[in-house]
């Protein structure tokens, strides 16, 4: 395959990665850490946007019991995500989900939780190299603008549309062109922060911990076409309350399977279709499950 059309491939699995493999992990509403855009090709600016549906019909108990919820939820997101080069090897990125789920008649919109992250080009190609990857390590921080769990008032805490903390974290991906395969490897910790909360029925501090993603995905380009797969492991610390109601929580565990196929449209646009799974594999604790269907376009801009 030619250096361009191996640099493209690389491009369309991050793009598709990053779409799909963390995309419904938290416990509390299917919708995890919002994932960081990120720029790992030869682009000097990227805009994406994301349409999934979700449909969530399993909890998980702390235990690793399966139950079948009487009433499945659905759950809509649409993510707008921005990313720039700048210095050569530096980035900024920011991304911005609005989030609508619905259960039973009862519906709640509004935006999930907002994240910016900086990048930082640690392991550039500017040789070729047979077997070394190319790297973008980045920190990002995340805003409590999707209401916590803890402090929903809908019967179905349905308002409760992202994890409702603030958090940092930091993390590393690594991708290779090989032929017409690449291969993409993510790893991810970070770190949520206690707050008060005030409602009609709780008055206390919620406090998260710490959490992680491991993740590995490949993909095989024919032309302007890519099929891939990927696999993301997903762990949270316990959510303990003090106040009103003190418990300690459980910790969550979920395993994301990922399948897509992209399109190069043109040099600038690409489309991918993407499917993902948290019901197929590992032996998930204190969650939901989520079968989602994705839409992602992407527009680059060269440098």
């Amino acid at each position: 395959m030619p250096l361009r059309s191996s640099v493209l491939a690389s491009i369309l699995f991050a793009a598709l990665f990053f779409a799909v493999a963390k995309s419904k992990a938290a416990s509390c509403c299917g919708g995890g850490f919002a994932s960081p855009s990120l720029i790992v090709g030869d682009d000097k600016a990227s805009l994406s946007v994301d349409l999934s549906h979700s449909t969530i019909a399993t909890e998980v108990s702390s235990a690793g019991i399966w139950d079948e919820r009487s009433s499945p939820e659905s759950l809509e997101t649409f993510r707008f995500g921005a990313a720039h080069i700048f210095e050569d090897r530096f980035q900024i990125g920011a991304n911005l989900p609005v989030v609508n789920r619905a259960r039973a008649g009862s519906t709640s919109t509004g935006l999930g939780d907002v994240s910016v992250s900086l990048g930082y080009e640690s392991l550039p190609e500017w040789d070729y190299s047979a077997w070394r990857p190319r790297g973008v390590s980045y920190l990002t921080l995340t805003a409590p603008t999707g209401r916590a769990v803890q402090e929903a008032t809908d019967f179905f805490q349905l308002d409760a549309r992202g994890r409702g903390f603030w958090a940092v974290g930091i993390g590393t991906t690594l991708t290779k062109a090989i032929g017409k395969f690449d291969f993409n490897g993510t790893i991810e910790g970070h770190r949520s922060f206690a707050r008060d909360v005030n409602t009609p029925t709780f008055q206390g501090e919620i406090q998260p911990g710490f959490g992680a993603l491991l993740s590995l995905g490949a993909g095989y380009s024919v032309r302007e076409t890519r099929i891939g797969g990927s696999l993301a492991l997903n762990f949270e610390d316990a959510i303990g309350t003090a106040g009103t109601i003190s418990s300690p929580g459980s910790a969550t565990r979920v395993v994301t399977a990922g399948l897509a196929i992209s399109q190069m449209v043109s040099d600038v646009w690409t489309l991918s279709l993407s499917y993902s799974d948290q019901t197929l594999l590992g032996a998930p604790v204190n969650t939901s499950l989520a079968r989602s269907v994705g839409l992602t376009a992407q527009h680059r801009f060269s440098r």
